[in-house]
């Protein structure tokens, strides 16, 4: 390497740890100025959704006492001017413990597929059709074999030179050791 080269590469981390501390010092420019005006849009926000949720709350009261009137037959909602009001039916699945639903799933399959096959008919439901499973690669495991056990499986060891730019940094937050000079 000549001289100028060197001098050429230290040129370019030169400018680009001025310029990456520029941008560290524009963005954080930026969040001030975010903050500053959540700051002032917080207060005005939480006062607004405070009253919306007293409003709906008020409206769903007044809609349930009214409901014979507003939602007459089969109807579910009811337009206004102003806006309209809607019930809509919904379901959800819940449980506490997932571990112990994925059990009960799979002892209930099995005691299905032998009803099934003993009766001579297909089983109802399946482990298959209740339960979803992800299996993949266990990569921490496989790193430790040699590359010509991860050929047998279809897998190749990448090696990469990954390369990355650290600007400089003063390290003014440290106190100075013992006979450095400050």
């Amino acid at each position: 390497m000549t001289s100028k080269e060197y001098n050429r590469l230290n040129e370019l981390l030169s400018q680009f740890s001025l310029l990456n501390a520029a941008l560290e010092t524009a963005e954080a420019e930026i969040k001030t100025v975010q903050l500053t005006a959540a700051q002032e849009l917080l207060p005005k926000h939480a006062v607004a959704k405070v009253a919306l949720a007293n409003i709906e709350s008020a409206v769903r009261t007044l809609t349930d006492s009214l409901y014979a009137e507003l939602f007459p037959k089969d109807k579910r909602s009811h337009k206004t001017p102003f806006g309209e009001v809607k019930y809509t039916k919904s379901t959800s699945l819940e449980y506490d413990d997932e571990e112990k639903v994925a059990l009960k799933i799979h002892a209930a399959c099995d005691a299905e597929e032998a009803h099934a096959a003993r009766d001579k008919r297909p089983p109802l439901f399946t482990s298959e059709q209740l339960l979803r499973t992800r299996v993949e690669p266990k990569l921490e495991a496989l790193e430790a074999l040699s590359d010509a056990q991860l050929y047998a499986f279809g897998i190749r060891r990448e090696h990469k030179d990954n390369f990355k730019i650290l600007p400089f940094a003063m390290k003014t937050d440290k106190p100075a050791k013992k006979g450095e000079a400050s």
